[in-house]
């Protein structure tokens, strides 16, 4: 079995050999100059998990895995051919299906190409340290953003949604201390969501911005920008993919914020959870009342 093939399966790996083939599969140009040290550094691991996982591979060491992952994708075999999804009026539930789980794959192998580990720990640091995530949002990123509170939530992380105009600029404009702000735009273009980047920017407030376009005009207020894939068109499903590429990002950020706190945050949800019967019962409990005196009458 090749090289890289072994990488993409990663059976009998530990966590850090996958973080490891992970990395090196994400970028391959990076290969040629690096060193184990380097690379072990990228990845939070070390030199020595590098030169055990080149031995797992068959290799002897890291010089030896480098000159062989080099020649095996200069014979083409990192590319992987992926479907354009695109729609037409005589689609059927099989061909529904196959698309739709098609788009939720490319969003989420697309956007973790895209992943910088020291990057999402800076943001993670980030998160750790605000009192509150203020969401920046206009139209259908509404419901991306309400996901994103609602996972923040069970994770103990204080989180508003912004959605209107007034609010918005009210906010950006007077920011409390200890927020951070994350504008979600797929165009990056919204010139509402500019004019909010550029006064939470006066206000040195921390910008994250979750956006298809990598040089939108929105993505110049940034201070740490997150690629979420999209496709170009609506008809292919473009809005779709988006939500599912931002969905998968705040998955990640919450499941940082989450495990820094692991006991914690358990305590809480069981908390929420208990809470959620209580009121279930209590409503239970009222409806059969009611129904009792309509019977007595």
């Amino acid at each position: 079995m090749g090289l890289i093939r072994q990488m993409k399966e990663q059976e009998n790996m530990t966590e850090r050999e996958r973080d490891i083939c992970n990395y090196i599969l994400e970028h391959p140009e990076q290969v040629e100059s690096i060193s184990s040290r380097e690379l072990g550094h990228a990845t939070f691991t070390s030199a020595a998990s590098v030169t055990r996982l080149c031995q797992k591979l068959g290799m002897k060491g890291f010089p030896e895995f480098k000159i062989q992952f080099i020649r095996e994708v200069q014979n083409g075999q990192m590319e992987e051919k992926q479907e354009k999804v695109t729609m037409s009026e005589r689609e059927n539930v099989v061909t529904i299906v196959r698309k739709a789980t098609c788009v939720q794959q490319q969003a989420i192998e697309e956007t973790k190409k895209e992943l910088s580990y020291s990057q999402l720990v800076r943001i993670g640091k980030w998160i750790a340290e605000a009192t509150c995530v203020d969401f920046y949002v206009y139209d259908m990123n509404v419901y991306l953003a309400e996901y994103g509170r609602s996972q923040f939530f069970h994770a103990g992380k204080v989180a508003n949604v912004l959605s209107a105009t007034n609010i918005q600029g009210l906010q950006a404009a007077m920011p409390a201390e200890g927020h951070i702000a994350i504008l979600i735009s797929h165009t990056g273009e919204n010139e509402r969501l500019v004019e909010i980047a550029k006064m939470l920017k006066r206000n040195n407030t921390k910008i994250i911005v979750m956006t298809a376009k990598r040089n939108g005009s929105i993505a110049s207020f940034a201070d740490e920008l997150l690629y979420a894939a999209a496709q170009k068109k609506v008809e292919e499903l473009w809005n779709s993919m988006f939500f599912a590429s931002g969905k998968y990002l705040l998955d990640i950020l919450y499941g940082m914020e989450f495990s820094r706190k692991y006991e914690e945050n358990l305590r809480l949800n069981k908390k929420y959870e208990q809470s959620g019967e209580k009121i279930l019962w209590g409503i239970k409990e009222a409806t059969e009342s009611i129904q009792n005196e309509q019977n007595k009458n």
